[in-house]
């Protein structure tokens, strides 16, 4: 009966017994490396919240939420859990009757351990709510001044 197997075919049904497929592992490998990317690095995902600057003495984070009013969005902090909620519900009604819109928005995310929490400011301007996240002081950027060697100092003179 094998012998009515076409010897390509053969090769084919061998090479799948051996093991996963080579695009199969690639996929693996792949999201291997995005895992350990994401889980051993110090720093938070900032998924959703499109605009992150990283400054010397804070984080500037910027999510657009255009059409919400100021009240209507919450921004709350646990720990060092950082939650921004929105919500909008408009109803309108004409000849047809009642129709209502309703829109949300909700993001949870880990600070970094060097946020100082009780600090944190929140402004809403054009669509945009910007939050200022100041880090401590001994995790801020710090000028080294460079020293030249005085054997180096010689030299030059």
């Amino acid at each position: 009966m094998n012998n009515l197997i076409p010897w390509r075919r053969k090769q084919d049904l061998a090479a799948r017994q051996e093991g996963p497929h080579p695009i199969s592992q690639l996929r693996q490998e792949v999201r291997d490396v995005w895992e350990r990317f994401w889980n051993d690095r110090d720093v938070p995902v900032w998924n959703g919240m499109d605009h992150l600057e990283d400054q010397d003495k804070q984080y500037v984070l910027r999510a657009d939420l255009p059409g919400f009013e100021p009240n209507e969005i919450d921004v709350t902090v646990s720990g060092n859990q950082l939650t921004v909620s929105a919500e909008h519900n408009v109803e309108e009604k004409d000849q047809n009757g009642t129709r209502s819109q309703y829109r949300q928005f909700r993001h949870s995310f880990m600070l970094p351990q060097d946020v100082l929490c009780e600090q944190i400011a929140a402004s809403y301007h054009n669509g945009v709510l910007e939050l200022r996240l100041p880090k401590s002081e001994e995790r801020q950027a710090k000028r080294i001044p460079v020293n030249l060697l005085e054997q180096d100092a010689g030299k030059k003179g």
